[in-house]
């Protein structure tokens, strides 16, 4: 078994970020920031991270994704996660991986697509949700557990998957419009 602290989408929000790392950094087996730290890629505070990927608002070049074990480790911008998991699966399943960490979104969910395991731990600045708060994710494997928290009280937090979810069909139906617009245009 393995526990991993994931997070996203800090924005430069280092004061959470570096209270969330020093809380957990000896305690989890693996950590990892699924991009938008808007950090450089020298930053002492992403260095903490056993993966930090590339997110639409890093401007230094990290990887676009990583594998490590049965892991896949993205942002999700690279892969439309907003219109679904369909492009990022593909990536997973060349990658053999059952297991997607993404962000981009600022949703925290966790879903499974074709067999795959799609989690976002949502944003650690601010989830687009009614609650209004930042999260992060612990996620143990080995049995798959994945619990959410609150980004100041670091109180656990599941209860806010479903409205996630909703939103995340939300988005789906707005850029599926927009898309059919375009083509008509």
């Amino acid at each position: 078994m393995m526990k991993i602290l994931v997070v996203s989408d800090s924005h430069r929000f280092d004061d959470d970020l570096i209270r969330v790392v020093n809380k957990y950094k000896n305690k989890v087996d693996l950590m990892i920031h699924c991009g938008d730290s808007s950090l450089p890629i020298d930053d002492p505070l992403i260095n903490e991270f056993d993966i930090a990927v590339q997110g639409n608002h890093d401007f230094d070049p990290f990887p676009k994704y990583v594998v490590k074990d049965n892991i896949l480790v993205t942002h999700g911008h690279y892969y439309n996660v907003y219109s679904g998991y369909e492009t990022l699966s593909q990536l997973c399943h060349e990658n053999h991986t059952s297991i997607c960490f993404h962000g981009h979104t600022h949703v925290p969910t966790h879903q499974i697509y074709k067999g795959i395991h799609f989690i976002n731990p949502g944003c650690l600045m601010m989830n687009r949700g009614s609650y209004g708060y930042g999260t992060y994710a612990i996620v143990e494997t080995n049995p798959l557990q994945v619990h959410y928290y609150h980004h100041h009280t670091d109180e656990q937090c599941d209860q806010i998957i479903e409205e996630g979810l909703e939103l995340l069909e939300e988005f789906k139906e707005i850029v599926k419009s927009y898309e059919q617009s375009k083509k008509q245009g």
